[in-house]
Order: structure tokens, then sequence, then C-alpha cells
């Protein structure tokens, strides 16, 4: 594993731990067009909802990856999965779950392949480790071990920094968004400042389209970006879910949970790997 899957992966875990209603339903008829809110409202109005912490989520970048996830005030839990694909081929998982105070993560690095056949379970992905004992400057670096919380994905930001908006259907909405002006949510996901500045002007002026579902609520946000620098055209996209209804995370149990020694195996075999 080379020092640049290294860093990657550590960023990832950093980023997890929050460092830096169903669908389905029919959309009513509108009687007319005049009858529908002001776009710019109905947008602004469709994030709302996500201050009750209760939704499940997903995230999609060429360059973060998949990040998917549960929110779940009512059990004070919270659920997050990152799988990020390299250019060699290689690929991690890193999840984190959190109920009530206390935090776990479990961290697959063995979908390389250039990592050596002995790895410890705790870094295979096949058991949760212990968050406390990793988030005080061990090598995964400085974590924030975080719940519920408002503002986790950033996607409120960025619908308070669209410039433009109309709308196409009931429930469809384009224009034009300017990403200058979004802050990051607590998981840090969107475009790095070095790619904003690539993009020069064109960063505040990059088309989106987003949809709501019957009651309002923000089911896609999406945005589109040309190619700038070494960084070639994409996407990124923010889709939301089982509103009032999410599934709650479990504490891990038996054989799934890590022990103290499992936890220093995992730590001694990261350090070895970043000294390769």
């Amino acid at each position: 594993m080379s020092r640049g899957h290294i860093a990657a992966l550590a960023a990832i875990i950093i980023a997890l731990s929050g460092c830096s209603g169903a669908a389905g339903a029919p959309q009513p008829a509108a009687s007319s067009a005049a009858a529908l809110p002001d776009p710019a409202a109905a947008l602004a109005a469709s994030v709302t909802a996500l201050d009750q912490l209760d939704y499940e989520f997903k995230l999609a970048s060429p360059y973060d990856g998949d990040i998917s996830g549960v929110v779940h005030a009512p059990t004070g839990s919270l659920e997050l999965e990152q799988r990020a694909r390299f250019r060699d081929g290689g690929m991690s998982d890193v999840r984190y779950r959190g109920v009530g105070d206390e935090k776990w993560l479990r961290i697959d690095f063995s979908q390389f392949p250039d990592v050596p056949g002995d790895l410890p379970g705790g870094l295979t992905g096949r058991m949760w480790l212990p968050a406390a004992g990793i988030s005080n400057g061990t090598e995964f670096g400085a974590l924030r071990l975080i719940g519920p919380e408002k503002r986790l994905t950033g996607v409120e930001s960025l619908v308070g920094a669209v410039v433009t908006v109309t709308r196409k259907g009931t429930a469809s909405f384009e224009g034009t968004v300017d990403v200058t002006a979004a802050g990051p949510g607590t998981l840090g996901f969107g475009l790095a400042q070095d790619h904003v500045t690539a993009l020069g002007d064109r960063a505040r002026s990059l088309p989106f389209r987003a949809t709501t579902d019957h009651q309002g609520r923000l089911r896609q946000f999406g945005f589109e970006y040309p190619a700038a620098g070494d960084r070639p055209a994409g996407g990124v996209s923010f889709s939301f879910d089982q509103y009032d209804a999410a599934r709650p995370a479990g504490a891990p149990a038996g054989g799934e949970l890590g022990s103290a020694a499992d936890l220093a195996a995992a730590l001694a075999a990261f350090r070895a790997l970043q000294q390769r």
C-alpha cells in the first residue's frame, strides 16, 4: 500500500468520524403553475426537514467516493459508511457507528492489490473497534466522534448558495449554484478548495438539479462541474430518503465487537503500513 493510499485512508477515517419519509408517493397534480410556491422559497424550505435528524442519505462524487448514512436522533444513533475506489483498483470501506455515548469504527483496507495478507481482523472489516481508543492522537489522527447533528452533509449550505432556480414540474427544479459561497457540512463532503480555485469564476454558476417529495422535502440535489486543471468534468449528488422513518443503528455485540487487543493490533498494523 503506497503512502498516498495511507494518507487518503487516514483522511477518510477522519472525515467519516466528523472532524473538519418513504419514497414512492404519487405527486399531487397542480391546478396551475401559479398555485405552486415560488421555486426559490420551495427549495429553501425543502431542507428544513433535515433538522428533525431522522432520515437516511447517500452522497456521491468522483473523488470522495460514496457515503451513505442513517441519522436517528430519537435513539441518538448515527451510522455512516464510505466506500472509496482508487485509480489502481484498490478500494476501502470504512464504517462509523454511534449509539448514545458509544462509538465504533469498522475498517476494511484488505481490498488493495499491495497489502500484506496477514492484516489483523481490525483492518479487514471483520469487527467493530471502539472509536474512543482511536480518537486521541493515534495513527488515525485526531477524530471528533459525532452523533446525530444538523448540517451533517452540507446540502443546506449548497441550497442557500443557489443563484438562479426555475421549476421544471411540481417537484423538480434546476438552475445554478455558487459553490464558492457554500461551506462544507460536518462530513466535509463536496469539492476540495483547490478544485474550486481551479474552476475560477465558473464555480459561481454551476448547473444543478433538485427534486422534492410529495411533502416538499428534499429528495435529491446534484450539481455538475467542467474540467479544471487536472480534474476531469464530473458531478456531486446528495440523496435523502426515509424521513421520520430511518432505521436506528444498534450497538455491535458478540463476535463482531473487537477487544482492546484487537484495537492495539490494528493500530500496530496501520503503523507498519505507514512506514512501508
